[in-house]
């Protein structure tokens, strides 16, 4: 029986982390001409790279006539092997860099890892988050990273999407992103305003571990109905009620001095990367 012939991806979008990347696979995954893998972050070039390329080639299987295809994993901006790992495997692949404001950035990457349960206890200010994880500041060094990735791949293989750019025109970024992959660029996506990932918090992290595990055997081959009838019965909308509340319930608001002094570490970064992209980043600086 021969071997099913496998599909290396023509793009590969690189993050950051809480930057618009889940917006960004759903107008890609609901494009007629893409094919994008069912779990947005595959993580192999950074977390999984011993999986080998043919566990990776399977996550494209399907619609061999498609225009583009490609994945979205936030690992791969900041990972130092990633960028040689990616020009090693697809030298021509396209690359889509999404990123907002660091402080903005940061603060999402707080809400975050509250909503995760990976920081918990009484006391979960934002300064408590800074001085738990380095990788609220180390993610948002974008200026450092994006150069690694010049290093193997020219300037205009590379598209720069901003969040708040999304905000303000979705529909202009969606098509600027098509057009960038040579794909229909007056195709409109459903959820083209759609928010995801919308900030919260969960009152019990256990609970919220249990409904984690439980979706994840939903993807399992043969039990992707079940997650589907869960939410057609209404036991997502009741989860929802008996465990999430607003994050800014839980989370206290930043202190000022705090983000003027992120802001100040920031701006040599924002100073850099405006240069390396050819754009003014002004709402960016410090004020």
């Amino acid at each position: 029986m021969a071997t099913p012939t496998r599909s290396r991806p023509s793009y590969v979008g690189i993050g950051a982390q809480k930057c618009a990347s889940t917006w960004l696979h759903r107008i890609l995954a609901e494009h007629p001409q893409v094919v994008v893998p069912e779990t947005k972050e595959v993580d192999f070039f950074s977390y999984r790279y011993d999986r080998g390329y043919q566990w990776y080639e399977r996550c494209f299987d399907g619609a061999p006539d498609a225009r583009a295809r490609g994945e979205i994993s936030p690992s791969y901006f900041c990972e130092p092997a990633v960028p040689e790992r990616v020009a090693r495997y697809v030298p021509e692949a396209q690359i889509i860099v999404s990123l907002r404001d660091p402080v903005e950035r940061a603060l999402s990457n707080h809400r975050h890892e509250v909503r995760e349960g990976h920081l918990v206890g009484p006391d979960l200010t934002f300064e408590t988050g800074l001085a738990n994880n380095p990788m609220y500041v180390e993610q948002g060094l974008y200026a450092t990273h994006l150069k690694k990735w010049l290093r193997h791949f020219p300037r205009e293989r590379i598209l720069v999407v901003l969040m708040e750019d999304v905000a303000a025109d979705p529909l202009g970024v969606a098509r600027s992103v098509y057009g960038f992959l040579g794909i229909d660029a007056s195709f409109v996506p459903a959820g083209l305003t759609e928010r995801y990932n919308q900030s919260f918090a969960t009152r019990s992290p256990a609970l919220g571990a249990m409904k984690d595990t439980l979706y994840a055997a939903t993807r399992l081959p043969g039990l992707r109905w079940a997650w589907g009838a869960a939410a057609g019965i209404g036991l997502r909308t009741m989860y929802r009620g008996i465990n999430k509340v607003p994050s800014d319930v839980v989370i206290p608001p930043p202190a000022e001095q705090t983000l003027q002094r992120l802001r100040q570490h920031f701006q040599p970064e924002i100073l850099e990367l405006e240069t390396l992209i050819g754009r003014s980043l002004a709402p960016w600086h410090v004020s």
